[in-house]
């Protein structure tokens, strides 16, 4: 029996399993796996491995369900993330007579047991092991880095107007923290709290990260906030891809590795 994220147990599928996917990291975590060809419907947010994901059946947004469309796909199981998709929905599916596998990432080490539940469930234990092992790797690798120098101080921006960050217990906070990056403003109400950017903040910060996930930063966007704010060589700006720093699965490694680099040029 496997036992995901909210303790539910499951057996392993049949050859035949229909897979729907409520969550845009777990959409291209099962073509990561070779398990694409199981889905049978996706959100419009599910647009990853873009050219791959295009031809399987949407059932609404990520944010909102169209159920009676998921159940004429008629899906042996749903995966859903337990930060996004709310209990109701997951009891309504439920009753539909689904099976529901609800997933959850605090942190970059979570990824193997993610790796591991999908990949036992649907039959990809290679693939999942082969995942894991470059991840472990480059978490290794990372973890080394990061105690060969002091810890830096970075802002991590996710929207404007108003500026957004991330709290400091969720994944991408994580990431930043494994990688020798404390994230400031981060202690404020929600996932995504609004952050006052100050001249005394900009004084602790080393590193100014703009995560072009949701909102899509551009260099004029950087250019504009060092005029406004009088920004000079300190803090460093950058544009990350905020999705390898927010997203489960195999993007992991890919923000492990870039924000080793970035903090080890400070």
């Amino acid at each position: 029996m496997l036992q995901d994220a909210a303790g539910k147990q499951h057996m392993h599928a049949g050859s035949r399993a229909r897979v729907v996917s409520l969550s845009p990291p777990l959409t291209e975590l099962m073509f990561d796996l070779d398990l694409g060809w199981k889905l049978a419907g996706r959100t419009s947010g599910c647009v990853e491995p873009a050219g791959q994901v295009e031809q399987i059946n949407l059932v609404g947004t990520t944010k909102k369900i169209d159920v009676m469309a998921l159940a004429e796909l008629g899906p042996s199981h749903v995966l859903v993330n337990i930060d996004d998709t709310p209990p109701s929905l997951v009891q309504e599916i439920t009753g539909l007579g689904v099976e529901v596998i609800i997933t959850q990432c605090q942190g970059p080490e979570d990824n193997v047991g993610l790796y591991d539940l999908i990949g036992d469930i649907f039959g990809a234990v290679e693939q999942a092991e082969s995942l894991t092992e470059v991840l472990q790797q480059e978490i290794t690798a990372a973890r080394l880095s990061a105690a060969e120098r002091p810890v830096k101080k970075v802002i991590y921006l996710t929207w404007k107007n108003p500026w957004l960050t991330v709290s400091d217990n969720t994944y991408t906070a994580n990431m930043l923290s494994l990688t020798g990056l404390q994230i400031l403003g981060g202690d404020g109400k929600g996932r995504y709290p609004e952050i006052e950017i100050n001249r005394a903040l900009l004084a602790q910060a080393d590193l100014l990260l703009f995560g072009n996930e949701p909102f899509q930063f551009e260099d004029e966007d950087m250019e504009d906030f060092q005029l406004e704010y009088g920004v000079g060589s300190k803090p460093q700006l950058a544009i990350i891809d905020g999705r390898s720093l927010a997203w489960c699965g195999k993007r992991a490694v890919e923000g492990l590795r870039e924000l080793s680099q970035l903090a080890a040029a400070l």
